[in-house]
């Protein structure tokens, strides 16, 4: 029998800040890469970390690396982050975003790679882990980018925002609300027919299920992935939605049978990612 669409479908959130990238990366950087910080182009704050690649770069290079001190990962599954290039990338795991335990990524607990990204456009990514794991990243204190395959030459690659994520146990259902706003144009040309001009998009949303930990805090930016089935980690899904919220409210419910629910209500910033599948 086919699957049904839906069933199976996780949550992810992404709520731990493990870069902010507000900042130039200066732990490290390869000879054939110029790094800064972008206060003109960036997604989330005032900057994004820039890396400018000159044609000798090659496979197997680390751009740079920061310093970080995020504490524990452990209890993590999947990176999200917003990303952009300016030549665009080929190919799902071109490039890594890696987090270790020593200076200077020498030696990554885990390694999480970037999806394809488009010539010129930022992307909100999630990065799942194609090598080690979150459980090692106890104490994490360095974040690197490497180059992994399929060398794009001289080009310029951002990222912005990286933050680790984790599926919220016990969900059972979530709903999204994607809304293009429309403005009355009509003019007295148009005759009786009125002319109207899509302005500007929105999208919010919700959530909800058992009770599995403590809640989601409020009012903070976080990454969400609403996946219509499941999918088997690494590999993200193409068949979910995914952006950056706020979460604006929190309904905790208890019953006479014992069980504790929560409920939630998010605000979508930025652009929304559209499934593909």
């Amino acid at each position: 029998m086919a699957r049904i669409p839906g069933y199976g479908g996780n949550v992810y959130i992404g709520d731990v800040v493990v870069e902010d990238c507000e900042d130039i990366w200066d732990e490290f950087s390869d000879g054939d890469v110029t790094p800064t910080a972008d206060t003109t182009d960036y997604k989330v704050g005032s900057a994004s970390a820039k890396f400018v690649m000159a044609a000798p770069l090659a496979v197997g290079d680390i751009l740079g690396s920061e310093v970080i001190a995020p504490g524990t990962l452990a209890a993590q599954q999947v990176l999200f982050c917003w990303s952009k290039c300016s030549v665009g990338t080929t190919a799902l795991d071109d490039f890594r975003i890696q987090i270790d335990n020593h200076a200077m990524s020498v030696s990554p607990e885990v390694e999480c790679s970037l999806p394809i990204l488009g010539i010129n456009i930022w992307k909100f990514c999630f990065c799942p882990v194609v090598t080690g794991a979150f459980t090692a990243a106890t104490l994490p204190i360095s974040v690197s980018l490497e180059l992994i395959a399929n060398d794009p030459g001289a080009g310029t690659i951002w990222l912005d925002h990286i933050l680790a994520g984790r599926q919220i146990v016990g969900i059972r259902a979530w709903s999204l609300d994607v809304v293009a706003n429309v403005q009355d144009t009509s003019a007295y040309s148009d005759g009786q027919d009125k002319v109207f001009m899509v302005t500007q998009k929105e999208w919010s949303g919700s959530f909800d299920g058992f009770k599995d930990g403590p809640p989601l805090a409020i009012g903070n930016h976080v990454a969400i992935e609403l996946m219509e089935a499941e999918v088997a980690l690494p590999g993200p899904s193409t068949a979910a939605w995914r952006g950056q919220v706020v979460i604006t409210n929190v309904r905790p419910a208890s019953s006479v049978d014992g069980i504790v629910t929560y409920a939630y209500d998010f605000q979508g910033i930025h652009a929304l990612e559209w499934p593909t599948t």
